[in-house]
């Protein structure tokens, strides 16, 4: 059996705005294919944590990449090292004046990674993976909040990334509108993406997750699988937690 090598390491994160400390001593690994939840009360620093694996925030402490220091990379080199991390945000952050497709080939084409017919064919392709490919030349303020967080995962993956980072991608979102885009996700867990993801969804962590991270005042409680931490863990505060949003 094939072990695969850690994607990426966090080793001692700590982050702090002034005295208040959102994350302290952080340590934990990724492996290539491996999918890993990150649950908590609001509040617990699941966000910052995820904008700290990619550098959106700075912090002490340690983020491997692919062997590469983040805290450590320069300008040049954290910007390729993000372009292999994609992250979709609970809100869509899509540009109102450009159609779905012009909003997905945007980057590909301006970071001259793409020609233009070959971003837009891959946009196409995205899109029809997505179930939004008659949406191609719509624009964001006609579709549902749904179809607009399938666009920003469309969007992300046009840049054909190692990881996929999502903050909560379904809290914005309508009750009704919430399946189709978990629908998308557990679409590319099967498929081996690499994905971290921070969710209150419980039934998905379990059915998608590797390994859950619960999080509580800016630390590590409780790490394992999801049987563990749904069903077997001795952690009171965990057991807290899950029978109050279970």
């Amino acid at each position: 059996m094939t072990v695969e090598p850690n994607i990426i390491e966090v080793k001692n994160l700590k982050k702090a705005y002034g005295e208040n400390v959102v994350l302290k001593d952080i340590s934990f690994t990724v492996k290539k294919s491996e999918k890993v939840v990150l649950i908590g009360p609001s509040g617990g620093g699941k966000s910052t944590l995820l904008r700290c694996l990619n550098r959106l925030e700075d912090f002490s402490g340690q983020v491997i990449f692919e062997n590469q220091d983040l805290s450590a990379a320069s300008k040049e080199k954290l910007r390729a090292l993000r372009q292999k991390m994609g992250m979709v945000f609970q809100q869509f952050n899509l540009f109102p004046h450009k159609t779905v497709l012009e909003n997905i080939t945007f980057a590909p084409i301006k970071l001259k990674i793409s020609s233009l017919q070959a971003a837009q064919k891959k946009a196409l392709d995205l899109l029809e993976q997505v179930g939004l490919k008659n949406k191609a030349n719509a624009y964001p303020q006609s579709l549902s909040g749904g179809q607009q967080q399938r666009v920003a995962i469309a969007r992300a993956l046009a840049m054909d990334p190692e990881v996929m980072l999502f903050d909560e991608p379904t809290s914005a979102l309508d009750p009704e509108m919430v399946g189709d885009v978990l629908q998308v996700m557990e679409k590319l867990a099967t498929e081996g993406m690499t994905m971290i993801i921070v969710t209150h969804e419980m039934g998905f962590a379990q059915e998608v997750a590797d390994k859950v991270i619960f999080m509580d005042q800016g630390q590590i409680a409780d790490s394992g699988s999801p049987a563990y931490i749904f069903k077997e863990t001795a952690n009171p505060r965990t057991k807290e937690f899950i029978s109050k949003v279970m």
